[in-house]
């Protein structure tokens, strides 16, 4: 692929619907991502600037690094758009479709391919060869750098990351260990679930090591949104195909890990939801109202962290250099209506509060009323907003800890 700082996705041309074999075209599945992400295209980020280098002749191949999902996107054009794809070509839309969901589900608009990934590509038929593949891919994932698209990870001492990255590849697993069972690989789907319990047990660590240590609430808050969103995912991946082929052994070990038999796991996971639950349930919203925010999709920098925990990302946005005044009005205009839109939550609220302490002047400040609508200017003069940005980072952080522990020493 060719280097064209000009017109880095010069290369990505319009496709007709169900261009591949019926599904998204490859270069349609790239320019989604071009359009939530374009740092990764543009030049923009220094992180992203040179192209990673050609590692084999099939996209595939592309997979096995750290920013492989980074490789496997930039080089699609390996990947012809054609009605009939062969078990080769499958096999590589595959590596896409991982790669394309991998860099987009912490951004603002995800690629919508997961369930194609689950529910359709692990059921095709394909020679043994190509199934070694898929399992290949599969496992270059656990070793992908999240840190480059996600701003949602706790990193744990002894146990590495976490984040809802972590349940989407645990979707595919368990989409996998269905799959190959239903072509009778018995032994592949066995990999399959031994890597679920790997990382669910992981997972599970990771919890149990936070929640011993004092003072560490608020990450162990972030890890119990990450473990019930990737129990679902579990769940979701048990339910590929219809989920006739999942095994009773699997079903017993990994489904409703959030709702039923809490004392799998040594009980994490059910720890994990009851906090969810009680806590943060009305922060698992998709962030709908922030999709049309376009300038916040400008930078990496800018990606949301799990709320509610957001006053930080509020800061930063009412700081961040490339804005004007006017552009850091509308994006807080697109927050204070977000308030409205989605009924319960606190992080926009704390969002709102770490704008107003950074900004010059606070939220009465002129130039920034002169940006915002005129529905927006009357919002933020509402006494109940005003009430709940008062409450100081501090202040706020701090009663969601003492809840947390409360909800811990029930649960125990």
């Amino acid at each position: 692929m060719a280097n064209d700082s000009r017109h880095p996705t010069s290369w990505i041309a319009p496709e007709a619907a169900g261009a591949f074999g019926g599904f998204i075209g490859p270069r349609n599945l790239v320019g989604l991502v071009a359009s939530t992400a374009p740092w990764l295209f543009d030049g923009t980020s220094a992180a992203f600037r040179d192209l990673p280098p050609t590692t084999g002749p099939r996209l595939s191949d592309h997979a096995h690094h750290p920013l492989g999902w980074w490789s496997v996107i930039r080089h699609a054009d390996l990947l012809p758009t054609v009605e009939t794809p062969s078990s080769e070509q499958w096999t590589d839309y595959f590596a896409l479709c991982v790669a394309c969901h991998f860099a987009t589900v912490a951004t603002y608009v995800p690629t919508d391919v997961d369930t194609k990934i689950r529910d359709h590509l692990w059921f095709l038929k394909r020679p043994p060869t190509e199934r070694e593949r898929f399992m290949g891919v599969v496992a270059a994932v656990a070793t992908w750098d999240v840190s480059k698209v996600s701003a949602r990870i706790i990193d744990v001492p002894r146990e590495g990351p976490v984040s809802g990255h972590d349940g989407e590849r645990l979707s595919i697993l368990c989409g996998g260990l269905v799959g190959l069972r239903s072509v009778d690989d018995h032994e592949g789907a066995e990999v399959l679930e031994e890597a679920v319990d790997a990382e669910l047990a992981r997972e599970a660590r990771a919890f149990d090591r936070v929640a011993k240590i004092p003072g560490k609430e608020r990450q162990l808050l972030v890890l119990a949104a990450s473990l019930t969103h990737n129990a679902g995912d579990v769940d979701q991946g048990l339910s590929a195909g219809g989920g006739d082929r999942a095994s009773p052994r699997s079903r017993e070990r990994f489904a409703r890990l959030a709702h039923e038999r809490p004392s799998r796991y040594g009980g994490a996971f059910g720890r994990a939801a009851a906090l969810y639950r009680e806590i943060l349930a009305a922060e698992g919203h998709r962030h709908y109202p922030l999709r049309e925010l376009r300038l916040l999709r400008s930078d990496p920098g800018l990606l949301l962290p799990v709320g509610p925990f957001l006053d930080a990302w509020g800061a930063r946005i009412a700081t961040w250099p490339k804005f004007n005044v006017d552009q850091k009005a509308e994006i807080l205009s697109g927050i204070v209506d977000g308030c409205r839109k989605v009924k319960g939550q606190l992080g926009y609220y704390r969002a709102i509060a770490g704008f107003a302490d950074a900004f010059p002047g606070g939220l009465d400040a002129a130039p920034l009323l002169r940006g915002l609508s005129s529905w927006s200017r009357k919002e933020i003069r509402d006494p109940d907003l005003r009430k709940l940005i008062a409450v100081r980072k501090d202040s706020f952080e701090g009663s969601l800890a003492k809840r947390a522990r409360a909800i811990l020493a029930r649960s125990d």
